[in-house]
């Protein structure tokens, strides 16, 4: 009997080594990572009280992701490019940790980047002038709350905007969280049923109104939308602790509430009885981020976000990372997700409720009666050196 191997198996083991050598180049190749354009993203306000400030990193590692215990690979088409801060040396230290470029003048970056994200807290008196450059060359910007300390800079930026066709956003993690969401559909829900609301109690851990309670009333504004009367804030102040611009100390309690003529969704339903809805800020160490009861006939529900403790990525991811992902939506398709009416409505409920506060010892005041030459106290009047504007 021949010892020679046939045809077909001859073929057959070549085939299988052939397969066998593929498979070890395969192995031991390189790997490479897909690769696709990224958007260049310029930021603005990287330092204290920001969420860009590298020290608690909560939207530049899901952007730029160089730090993988604070998120593990890339996960969207935007790249920071540039950065900007009053402070040249914290605009360094953010450009050595996320690999951009920091540039000297906050308007510098026009003409590079395809997006702007403002990030900070202490700037916002500035926001209309910051951001000015960049709304008047087009490009998509993201405003951070709480967008204005007045209605005559609100109306600004908005009138910049529509004049160079520029979208804007300006949002929170609160108005993107599931538990909104759910809560926002269950009143379409009670609007088909013919089920009035009665009421609702929201929570946040806070000790600051326009920086941290501000998260209970967005969430609140996107569960019941924009149709509020009236408006009042209680609260021994108004912020952490004390300013030349808040002299009364710690804020550690608040309660904001909301008087709604009533609520109407296009296409589901209405309804015209008025009702209120409280949001209380909790101070200390709170383990929900955003609470929310609400009553209505024949029963009430609670729509709970409480915060992963121990797993910063996936808390993150949870509560803070559908901000981002809406705000990369918005700068590739240019469709703001809020009109620019709806921003200014919110702005104007958020700047009642300071009034309430600040000029009428927390009592009810109508929103339509906040002046838009009114304007909200900055923690820090003098954070940003006028004379950068020329």
């Amino acid at each position: 009997m021949s010892t020679m191997p046939s045809r077909r198996s001859f073929f057959g083991t070549a085939a299988a080594g052939g397969a066998a050598m593929a498979a070890t180049a395969v192995q031991s190749a390189p790997r490479k990572n897909p690769t696709t354009d990224l958007m260049k993203i310029g930021v603005i306000a990287v330092g204290e009280y920001s969420h860009m400030n590298s020290e608690g990193s909560i939207w530049a590692p899901v952007i730029n992701p160089v730090e993988p215990h604070r998120w593990p690979m890339r996960t969207t088409r935007m790249q920071i490019t540039h950065c900007w801060d009053m402070k040249p040396e914290r605009s360094a230290e953010f450009a050595q940790r996320y690999g951009c470029e920091a540039v000297k003048n906050y308007d510098d970056m026009v003409g590079k980047i395809d997006g702007l994200i403002t990030a900070g807290m202490y700037e916002c008196k500035w926001w209309p002038k910051l951001v000015k450059p960049y709304l008047e060359a087009g490009i998509p910007t993201f405003i951070n709350r709480p967008f204005a300390l007045s209605m005559k800079d609100a109306k600004e930026m908005v009138d910049t905007a529509k004049k160079h066709n520029t979208p804007i956003m300006c949002s929170d993690a609160h108005e993107d969280l599931k538990e909104a969401l759910v809560a926002k559909a269950k009143v379409a829900s009670l609007l088909k049923e013919n089920r009035p609301i009665l009421g609702a109690n929201a929570s946040t851990g806070s000790h600051e109104y326009p920086a941290h309670l501000l998260h209970a009333l967005y969430e609140v504004l996107t569960v019941f939308g924009h149709d509020v009367d009236q408006v009042s804030f209680q609260a021994p102040s108004w912020w952490q602790n004390k300013t030349p611009t808040n002299p009364n100390g710690r804020m550690d309690w608040g309660i904001l509430t909301l008087q709604y003529n009533g609520i109407s969704i296009d296409g589901v339903g209405a309804q015209t009885k008025p009702f209120l809805v409280t949001a209380q800020a909790v101070d200390g160490n709170y383990s929900s981020r955003g609470t929310l009861r609400m009553y209505y006939q024949g029963g009430w529900k609670d729509f709970d976000h409480s915060i992963i403790e121990g797993d910063l990525i996936n808390d993150r991811y949870h509560l803070q990372s559908k901000t981002v992902f809406s705000i990369q939506k918005m700068f590739e398709t240019k469709k703001m997700p809020q009109s620019y009416e709806g921003i200014l409505e919110k702005t104007k409920i958020f700047l009642a409720g300071f009034k309430s506060h600040i000029d009428h010892n927390g009592l009810m005041i109508k929103v339509d009666d906040v002046p838009d030459s009114w304007e909200a106290p900055s923690p820090f009047p003098d954070w940003i050196d006028e004379s950068i504007f020329g």
